[in-house]
């Protein structure tokens, strides 16, 4: 009776160390790192994806506020847009630090809303389609790797040209702006490792820095005296 027990209580060990082992196994393995050596190469490439709401910013001319006019309101309005683009990122010594390159398309539509004393209740729009060809230069700073994860913060100048704005005529019913901008642009992602690859979900504000506005002595311009972009923007990042 005493070897049965005996014998009872050796299967039974070898079944909890068998059932013990497997969980440390599978804990292992949930904890191993997808892409153990990906932040060691000095060069990385990949695309991404964004969409964005943007609008203009509108600073009112002397001759507004002089109610030189019948102009009683100027306010843009937000609009949708989205891009594709590429991705070139250069580690920058420790692996904490990167410079990216981010060429990319992006489409635009924007509209600054005019509202007259005299038809107030039907405000006249101009509406800005272009299609646009960016240049950002970020500095990405990342936190420290955790498992398959890490948070991160980037920073840096966007530069974009026009190349298929639609064309404005030099008219009273045509605001015209330049085609070429430069952005200060900054945000926070999180870089997510996978088996065979890294995304990274990231939010970018971006805010221009030249005054876009042409000057033409028509009857809107002369109630502006400046006009910047304004933009929040997701990009889905895939290297």
């Amino acid at each position: 009776m005493r070897n049965k027990l005996v014998i009872k209580l050796v299967l039974l060990g070898l079944v909890a160390i068998s059932f013990f082992k497997a969980d440390i196994g599978l804990a292992q393995k949930a904890k191993s790192r997808n892409l153990p050596y990906y932040d060691d190469r000095n060069w990385r490439y990949g695309f991404q994806l964004g969409v964005h709401q943007s609008r203009f910013q509108v600073r009112h001319d002397p001759y507004f506020a002089a109610n030189g006019d019948s102009t009683t309101a100027i306010y843009p309005t937000w609009s949708p847009g989205f891009s594709v683009g590429l991705i070139v990122s250069k580690r920058l010594g420790d692996e904490l630090w990167n410079l990216r390159f981010l060429p990319n398309v992006t489409f635009y539509e924007r509209n600054i809303l005019f509202i007259y004393r005299n038809n107030e209740e039907n405000p006249v729009s101009s509406t800005f389609e272009a299609t646009y060809v960016e240049f950002p230069l970020l500095v990405k700073y990342k936190s420290v790797r955790r498992t398959n994860h890490r948070m991160y913060l980037v920073g840096g100048l966007t530069a974009g040209f026009s190349v298929g704005a639609r064309r404005q005529r030099l008219n009273e019913l045509a605001l015209q702006t330049t085609k070429a901008n430069l952005e200060i642009s900054y945000g926070f992602g999180w870089d997510i490792y996978f088996d065979m690859f890294k995304f990274a979900p990231e939010i970018r504000i971006s805010h221009g820095i030249p005054n876009l506005l042409i000057k033409n002595g028509n009857a809107f311009s002369n109630n502006i005296s400046r006009i910047t972009t304004h933009r929040v923007s997701l990009f889905l990042n895939f290297e």
